[in-house]
């Protein structure tokens, strides 16, 4: 059934995907740009680590086609909604990020996501889809990995990302409080040709914190470009009492303030519970010091607790966080913890057996 625009409101009580167990089926599909056409071994990487998790893999028509962005609209949208409609299907990954992932909104099929929840994962320009399919239907939605960036990385996935991701989509949650790795990366290389080798990794500078407030609501957000494109538009749920987390991947101080001011502006910082900042997009430590500096002048006397610099987004490796789940943050304390969960247990074990073997703590 297609969207006609009437506005809805997620509820504050999300509805939840069933646990992710050995041996599902899940679907990888490309509501955004289009990469697996030009980086093949690097997609078929990712697949295989898909796979590595005792998950059976199904993907998508939309993978292989080119262009700004994987065709039409309306036929991002039906890869989407053939895997909703599916109920062998359990969860739904994505490629990676791009533009234009709103425009499959107005074309999806809530209504076989009410009637049968499944797990969405995400990030980037998929934050369209993960906070428009919430508001429309209350089920919870997951921000984390891509097949291409996180799955498909050499020689295997980082562990902070996939130990995030699975004790999120398996359940019964993370370990929390949630902390920040022990190192990252943000180095550069060339995909199918310079991606031969580990990246890089240093010292992580933990996450920082202003004030001493504390506050607890739904988890709501994701990249900040891809939000403001949302505002006024029915595919937006409601921040009051919310914590709204965000990433950028403008390193422009100037389109950056123009994007927080559309925000306050729209009053979706009015009525905050807390607030999430990730670490932008390489930006640089000169960058993410005028980052930090801005956005504590900023919110610091609103009312709610603030943290920077934390691993969400563009960012290696990355937390995976559930909208719509219940967070909880303390600036005296320097906690972040998630109260609810983002899916409901059913005979899942835990973590595949998988993804507790054979790889190094990185």
């Amino acid at each position: 059934m297609e969207d006609h625009g009437t506005k809805l409101v997620g509820p504050r009580a999300p509805s939840l995907p069933p646990a992710l167990r050995p041996g599902d089926l899940v679907g990888v599909c490309t509501p955004s740009g289009p990469v697996a056409g030009i980086a093949g071994e690097r997609f078929r990487r990712g697949v295989r680590a898909l796979e590595g998790f005792e998950w059976r893999v199904v993907v998508g028509p939309q993978a292989q086609v080119r262009g700004y962005s994987a065709g039409s609209a309306r036929a991002r949208a039906e890869e989407i909604n053939a895997f909703l409609r599916d109920e062998r299907v359990r969860a739904i990954f994505t490629t990676i990020g791009g533009f234009n992932a709103n425009g499959v909104l107005p074309h999806l099929d809530y209504d076989a996501l009410r009637s049968d929840p499944k797990i969405i994962v995400g990030y980037s320009d998929i934050t369209a889809i993960l906070l428009g399919v919430h508001a429309r239907t209350g089920v919870t939605t997951f921000h984390g990995p891509t097949l291409m960036p996180e799955f498909a990385e050499y020689p295997e996935m980082l562990s902070y990302s996939a130990d995030s991701l699975l004790s999120v989509v398996t359940g019964p949650g993370p370990c929390n409080p949630l902390r920040p790795p022990a190192s990252w990366t943000e180095e550069f290389l060339l995909w199918d040709e310079e991606d031969k080798r580990a990246r890089r990794l240093e010292g992580h500078p933990g996450w920082k914190w202003v004030g001493s407030m504390s506050g607890r609501g739904p988890l709501l957000g994701g990249n900040l470009e891809t939000l403001c494109c949302l505002l006024g538009t029915p595919y937006l749920p409601s921040f009051e009492e919310a914590v709204l987390f965000w990433e950028t991947c403008d390193t422009s101080m100037a389109r950056l303030d123009r994007s927080l001011c559309q925000l306050d502006a729209a009053g979706v910082t009015s009525g905050l519970a807390g607030m999430v900042v990730g670490r932008s997009f390489r930006g640089g430590e000169a960058f993410e010091n005028e980052l930090r500096t801005h956005v504590t002048q900023r919110y610091a006397d609103h009312g709610f607790p603030l943290v920077m610099n934390v691993d969400i987004g563009h960012t290696d490796p990355m937390l995976t966080l559930p909208v719509g789940a219940i967070a909880a943050l303390d600036a005296s304390s320097r906690t972040f913890r998630l109260t609810t969960s983002g899916v409901r247990a059913g005979d899942s074990s835990g973590l595949p057996q998988a993804a507790t073997q054979g790889r190094a703590e990185r």
